[in-house]
């Protein structure tokens, strides 16, 4: 949406030109802002809060397939 945003037009007619003609990658790839940023880190751990925060195991191939091996 903010390469679509910054270049003025639509999702879909950004998707269009793209399959149509397309960029080289570095063209394509828009650094957000900071702001866009953590509001994208926001959403993605949304619903998270639950989630326990402290591992206490050693990494271990153990640890990983506890459950199977």
């Amino acid at each position: 949406m903010a390469l679509a945003k910054a270049r003025g037009v639509s999702v879909d007619e950004l998707l269009l030109a793209l399959l149509s003609k397309p960029e080289p990658l570095e063209t394509v790839l828009v650094e957000p802002s900071p702001e866009e940023f953590e509001r994208d880190m926001d959403a993605l751990a949304e619903g998270l809060e639950q989630l326990p925060t402290e591992y206490r195991g050693t990494y271990s191939r153990a640890d990983i397939y506890a459950d199977h091996d």
